[in-house]
């Protein structure tokens, strides 16, 4: 049997939703479900790809056989894994899923009484994890992922352009759902590559760029 062209190489896939602490019970989080990272590992191992995942508090829950797996729940936890797991190990392929918490703030010690009137929290900016990545190992083979909300395709497929550009990543998957439809696309720098109506399907059509992109 010939052998596949992705085998044996090294691929790290982040996956599901980072949480930020507000006090020592309450966080901010966001509702990825960890559904898409799940699939992209599955798919990665199908081709005999030496597979490490960092999968956050995920919903969607499906055994990550023959594969390594790093639990993280907040995003300084994300933030250690990634910087450890680049500093030891150089990767053909990064697939940059995880839903990555866009602000952070300075926690509360103990728990915030719930008879306060109002909560007002102070929001900061958090790094961008994906220039890490790409400063830490930048031989490999970057893939981003860019998640709007009800906006055009047009509007998407702009905005998923521009970060991969500001990211340096060779792609990136544009995605967005209508009316509980979802809708995704692979693009490159110049055109789109895919587009498909489920996540499973994009997850197919990825590897198949892949395996001709690094044949």
């Amino acid at each position: 049997m010939k052998r596949h062209p992705l085998a044996g190489k090294k691929i790290l896939i982040t996956a599901g939703p980072t949480w930020v602490p507000i006090d020592d019970v309450r966080v901010i989080s966001n509702t990825s479900s960890g559904e898409m990272g799940t699939l992209l590992a599955k798919e990665a191992r199908a081709c005999g790809m030496d597979v490490d995942v960092i999968l956050g508090p995920v919903t969607y829950r499906e055994p990550l056989k023959a594969m390594r797996v790093e639990r993280f729940k907040y995003f300084d936890e994300l933030l250690r894994l990634i910087s450890s797991m680049l500093a030891r190990k150089s990767y053909d392929v990064i697939l940059h899923a995880a839903a990555v918490s866009d602000y952070l703030l300075k926690p509360v010690a103990g728990k915030i009484s719930s008879a306060s009137p109002q909560l007002i929290l102070r929001l900061t900016p958090a790094p961008k994890l994906i220039d890490l990545m790409r400063r830490l190992n930048p031989k490999a083979f970057l893939v981003m992922f860019k998640l709007e909300g009800e906006v055009t395709d047009a509007v998407l497929l702009k905005r998923a352009l521009e970060a991969m550009k500001k990211a340096s990543a060779d792609l990136v998957i544009a995605n967005r759902f209508e009316d509980g439809h979802y809708r995704g696309f692979v693009l490159g720098s110049r055109n789109i590559l895919a587009r498909s109506a489920s996540k499973r399907a994009l997850a197919a059509s990825l590897f198949k760029i892949l395996k001709e992109k690094m044949a």
